[in-house]
């Protein structure tokens, strides 16, 4: 289950501080899931920001700020009559080597293998980019987002 990202943001922040999580590192109309973690408890699935000593940085091509997918248990249950969805959310992740360039900035370049996951449990694992499905395939089975 997703949470709807158009319930009031005030409320979402005092659920998410109740379980454990820090509101101000989730990105806002992020997706937070609800799931079954590996020993049947349930779970809130949420991306986070990451930060380095203290404060937030850039992800490795500086694109965005870095962020990971983070797994919590729920030990609060969400407010009563908040409106709960399912719907997929396609993620698209290319492998990026990086490496000090001779002039001390860091020197990136892709790999060829890129990764593709849904939040209803499909993934390909690191692929090469030309055996990926397509994206009308992907959205065909995943929907649009």
């Amino acid at each position: 289950m997703v949470v709807n990202p158009d319930h009031p943001r005030e409320e979402i922040a005092a659920w998410l501080t109740a379980n454990g999580v820090d509101p101000g590192d989730v990105p806002l109309h992020s997706h937070i899931n609800i799931g079954t973690g590996s020993d049947g408890a349930p779970v809130i699935r949420y991306t986070e920001f990451l930060r380095r000593n203290g404060h937030r940085y850039l992800n490795d091509d500086g694109t965005g700020p870095a962020s990971e997918q983070r797994e919590t248990p729920m030990l609060v249950a969400p407010p009563e009559g908040q409106q709960w969805r399912t719907e997929h959310q396609l993620t698209i992740r290319t492998q990026i080597e990086t490496r000090p360039g001779p002039d001390g900035w860091a020197e990136h370049r892709k790999t060829g293998l890129s990764l593709v996951a849904c939040n209803c449990g499909f993934t390909t694992g690191w692929t090469p980019d030309t055996d990926l499905p397509s994206l009308v395939e992907l959205t065909s089975q995943h929907g649009g987002t």
